[in-house]
């Protein structure tokens, strides 16, 4: 009788054949696997953590971004009311409710004075989200004029400073402000900046009646316009925005809308999560040490089972099929764990942490996220334990029953060692296409290669080294040094090892000492133990008297400022200058200005030339050189800075 059996359903039994092996073998347990799948999970628990976790944020932030925002879109300006007309177009689409916020000086009825961050709201506010207050009551009778005195809230740090208690007044400009409640939060305060000082809530008619509100006045305007409910989408929200900008194309204002409530905010928790990312990425990288000594070590302790598959007809292939099957399986058991630990970390902060996180956060399983992990932590695996792996393919079965050592240094047949190289591109394109900054995900990709080259280096290195010591005459001293050099010797993997982990210690070590030397060394040198801001010019005296008083051997340091904003520089509006992302935040809002006619303490003039303390002439500026580069600004080009009108 004669059979005829084609290629390919050969191919396929063996194939099954091969599985069934891979798994039958695992049946005895995982013994010499569990650093294997410690070292998988660990890593994979914290990308799938941090991906999860900024998943949970950032639809926290989706969800509460009309609330954030105070409404389905924002305008703001500066220094100006809107016209008639504009307020009348942002009428037309939907219910408006109109801010106002400006810093000013708190004077309580003893002569103290406090910077406060005013906030002068309408009727119509919240138009979304609850304003906490405490005690409750209507914003009409929370704000109202009433005895003489209009309504205001006000954050506790502002009683305490004062020593006041609710009911008691406070002036500002011209106004009297009795204070009827405290805030305890706001729905629309993650949208704004950072303030300096404490919230001070009062209502239109108040803040027109202290007078502060003249030509130049750095006073920001919101308003805040919330859409139908039959139109309150992102989509709607969009054309909103675009029919804004055609029909004022020159009113100036700055629109935001709900799916970017809080820009610098998102760009703050994009970075964060990357940096955490990379840091898992780092766990799994050392992890996939341990994953390559793990899959040599099974591979020698079954020497004499690959010996018998040999011994009976499999195939180099059919051997290392068996056994990437079964570090496929082991690694997705690993990961799997892992995901389980990442996914419940936004529940365990919310459970633990959700009353106090002053972030939205809503948790949730993100399939997207905990696949990427999956496949870091896949990918992670072969990469590290393809080498192991394809060596097996050409060990022959009697060096197998003899026991023969082979030299670590052999290299798998071409054909694995491209499988190797497509695993391992596969990962860094993963790591640095899904990266939030590609450069700095480029630059953390480079540096591994490179650390992992250097130690391979250093291995071959105490190899050599070794090789070429004179023969030791006490016999455990010689053979140690034989077992650096000899054959299959461990020296590459232990070195490979403590390296990777040292470099990760050493690299958290240098960075915490690094903050450490710039806070409490350098800081010292430069800045004053106690800062404070905005003493009246007329009050300076008497104030450098008290803490002369209070600490006379300190050393006090007079510093005049007063608040700026930055209109144009180069001849372009700021509005229109394309500025850094670090160097933004410069043109967002007023700045402090000083003024003085030596160098600064501390300072170093790296480009131009210092005025001098006899300079008579046009006015000069100088800037931080950071923040110039930020701005494209060189020496030479003009800047225009509006302090309280004039320009």
């Amino acid at each position: 009788m004669t059979t005829i059996t084609d290629e390919t359903g050969y191919q396929a039994r063996t194939s099954s054949l091969a599985f069934r092996y891979a798994f039958r073998e695992l049946r005895g347990g995982l013994r010499g696997f569990y650093v294997f799948i410690a070292c998988i999970a660990l890593g994979v628990m914290a990308i799938a953590g941090v991906g999860s976790v900024a998943a949970s944020l950032g639809d926290g932030l989706a969800r509460e971004g009309r609330t954030l925002l105070g409404g389905d879109v924002s305008f703001s300006l500066m220094q100006r009311e809107a016209k008639p007309d504009e307020l009348a177009f942002l009428r037309s689409r939907g219910q408006v409710s109109s801010a106002a916020k400006l810093r000013a000086m708190a004077r309580a009825g003893d002569g103290k004075l406090a910077l406060v961050e005013m906030k002068a709201v309408d009727g119509n506010y919240p138009l979304l989200g609850e304003l906490a207050i405490e005690p409750k009551m209507p914003l009409a009778d929370l704000l109202g004029e009433r005895d003489g005195a209009f309504g205001a809230a006000v954050e506790s740090t502002l009683l305490a400073r004062f020593d006041l208690k609710l009911g008691a007044r406070v002036t500002i400009g011209s106004a009297t402000f009795q204070i009827r409640s405290v805030v305890n939060s706001e729905p629309d305060k993650l949208a704004g900046n950072v303030g300096l000082g404490p919230r001070f809530l009062v209502s239109e008619d108040g803040l027109r009646a202290t007078g502060l509100l003249q030509p130049g006045s750095l006073v920001r305007w919101l308003y805040r316009v919330k859409l139908p409910d039959n139109a309150a989408d992102e989509r709607a929200a969009a054309a909103f925005v675009d029919d804004a900008r055609a029909a004022a194309p020159q009113a100036g204002w700055e629109i935001r809308s709900r799916s970017n409530a809080s820009p610098q905010l998102e760009r703050t928790i994009n970075r964060f999560t990357q940096f955490l990312t990379l840091v898992g990425l780092a766990a799994l990288l050392v992890g996939g040490v341990g994953v390559a000594n793990a899959v040599k070590s099974h591979i020698d302790r079954r020497r004499d089972v690959i010996a018998a598959f040999k011994a009976l007809g499999a195939t180099g292939r059919d051997v290392f099929t068996i056994y990437t099957t079964q570090v496929i399986v082991l690694a997705a058991i690993g990961s799997v764990i892992g995901l389980a630990a990442g996914a419940a970390l936004p529940y365990l902060i919310v459970a633990l942490f959700g009353k106090i996180l002053p972030l939205p956060v809503v948790p949730a399983l993100h399939w997207d996220e905990l696949a990427l992990s999956f496949i870091y932590g896949l990918l992670t695996a072969l990469a590290f334990g393809l080498w192991p792996l394809g060596r097996v393919h050409d060990v022959p079965v009697a060096a197998l029953f003899r026991e023969t050592v082979t030299s670590s240094l052999q290299r798998p047949r071409w054909l694995y060692l491209a499988l190797m190289a497509a695993v391992i591109a596969a990962l860094i394109s993963v790591a640095i296409g899904l990266a939030y900054d590609k450069r700095v995900a480029a630059v953390f990709v480079a540096s591994s290669i490179a650390v992992f080259g250097l130690l391979r280096l250093i291995a071959i290195g105490l190899m050599d080294l070794a090789r070429r010591l004179p023969r030791a005459r006490i016999t455990m001293l010689r053979l140690a040094i034989s077992n650096i050099h000899r054959p299959g010797a461990l020296t590459p993997s232990v070195v490979l090892s403590l390296g990777l982990g040292l470099a990760v210690l050493v690299t958290i070590t240098q960075i915490d000492g690094n903050l450490r030397r710039q806070f409490l060394a350098s800081l010292p040198e430069r800045a004053p133990a106690f800062y404070f801001l905005d003493i009246p010019s007329s009050e300076a005296d008497r104030f450098e008297a008290f803490l002369k008083k209070t600490m006379p051997d300190s050393t006090i340091e007079d510093v005049p400022m007063l608040r700026g904003r930055i209109v144009s520089a180069r001849g372009v509006k700021a509005e229109d200058l394309k500025a850094s992302v670090d160097s933004e935040w410069v043109l967002q809002s007023d700045r402090g200005l000083s003024y003085t006619g030596e160098i600064p303490k501390g300072s170093k003039i790296v480009e131009g030339e210092w005025w001098g303390p006899d300079y008579k002439g046009p006015p000069l500026v100088s800037l931080e050189k950071k923040i110039a580069d930020g701005l494209k600004l060189k020496i030479g080009d003009e800047i225009v800075v509006n302090v309280l009108g004039p320009e």
